[in-house]
């Protein structure tokens, strides 16, 4: 675009501005003693939740050691196909924002991206994860940092839009609760989707006016940003699909999880759990450690006939399988991909950031 042509700034090594790229040493920092001491900050919060709530630790074991290992097999199964789709999906909003000639690496690569992100996020504090998978994409593939970070906020907007809808559709099968928490978190996510269309908004108006103010080095980075958020909302039906198959994903997992514990509770209430585990991801602790678990909890033995041991059950079985495997597998990857990498020839020089 000639408008970003005007803000260009001379190039660094391989095509890109040193100043687009992200510090080497980012995972360094997600692994930090600093993430490892929040690690242990969150686990002394949980042992106050449960002397806080009076679980009995015994009556949760024992419903862990009865649950069916069979669907809890699958349900670990099932989860990690929500990283197939959600990568399917990203690399189609990547493909949205691409520069002519320019390919767009395959669905594996995107869906390991999406999992080290995940990764990232459950070691680190401030959802560091989403700066660390574009990172990662801009070291790779010698794409911009910029715009590959407005593909991740479209996405973020976009699956915050289906959190809304599947709780818009959940809720009412929930109203004989009589619990007024259920429209609490409704609000919720109906507020989040209302900044985000303002953000987004606001972007598109002020787009002229910032490139006009901006220093030259700062208004060709958010031209790109601006151009990888709203270029992205392309065939909005076909990622709306993935990103359903996703969230389905989820939803399926935490349904298996309730069917191997035996607990009796409504399918509406499972994808409520659900997508409140999601919004409760966004308090800025590793993973949401702390926030998740006792929020969870408390609203599936609150909307539910359950007792807290046993929604203490469901919740660290689910977090086992969310939280604690993430960690392992996404560890591993990372571990693998950087033995992997460091054998490979450096990528094409790319000039779409030139």
């Amino acid at each position: 675009m000639a408008e970003d042509q005007s803000h260009q700034p001379d190039p660094g090594p391989h095509g890109q501005d040193s100043e687009d790229s992200v510090p080497k040493p980012l995972l360094r920092r997600v692994l930090s003693l600093p993430a490892l001491i929040a690690l242990g900050l969150a686990a002394v919060f949980l042992v106050f939740m449960v002397t806080r709530f009076d679980v009995d630790l015994g009556a949760t074991w024992d419903r862990i050691k009865n649950a069916d290992p069979w669907l809890l097999l699958l349900a670990f199964a099932v989860h990690y196909t929500t990283f197939v789709f959600r990568g399917i999906r990203w690399r189609l909003l990547l493909q949205n924002t691409a520069a002519p000639g320019i390919p767009v690496p395959g669905a594996f690569y995107c869906s390991q991206l999406v999992l080290l992100g995940w990764f990232a996020n459950s070691v680190g504090w401030l959802r560091l994860g989403d700066a660390y998978r574009a990172y990662l994409y801009r070291d790779e593939q010698n794409g911009s940092f910029s715009r590959t970070i407005g593909t991740i906020l479209a996405e973020r907007a976009l699956d915050t839009v289906l959190v809304a809808v599947l709780l818009l559709a959940a809720v009412p099968f929930l109203l004989d609760s009589g619990d007024g928490v259920t429209w609490v978190v409704l609000g919720l996510a109906v507020a989040l989707v209302a900044g985000l269309a303002v953000m987004l908004a606001s972007m598109t108006w002020a787009r002229g006016l910032l490139l006009r103010r901006l220093p030259d080095w700062l208004g060709v980075r958010y031209a790109r940003f601006h151009q990888g958020t709203m270029g992205s909302f392309q065939r909005v039906p076909e990622a709306t699909v993935w990103g359903l198959l996703g969230w389905g994903a989820e939803i399926a997992r935490m349904y298996l999880v309730v069917q191997a514990l035996g607990f009796d509770i409504s399918f509406a209430l499972v994808v409520f759990l659900t997508l409140a585990n999601s919004l409760l991801t966004l308090v800025p602790t590793p993973g949401g450690v702390g926030a998740v678990e006792s929020g969870v909890g408390g609203l599936a033995a609150r909307l539910s006939s359950i007792s807290v041991s046993a929604a203490a059950a469901l919740v660290l079985i689910d977090r086992a399988i969310t939280y604690i495997s993430v960690i392992i597998l996404g560890a591993g990857l990372f571990l693998a991909r950087q033995a992997f990498w460091r054998t490979q020839p450096a990528g094409p020089v790319r000039t779409e950031d030139r």
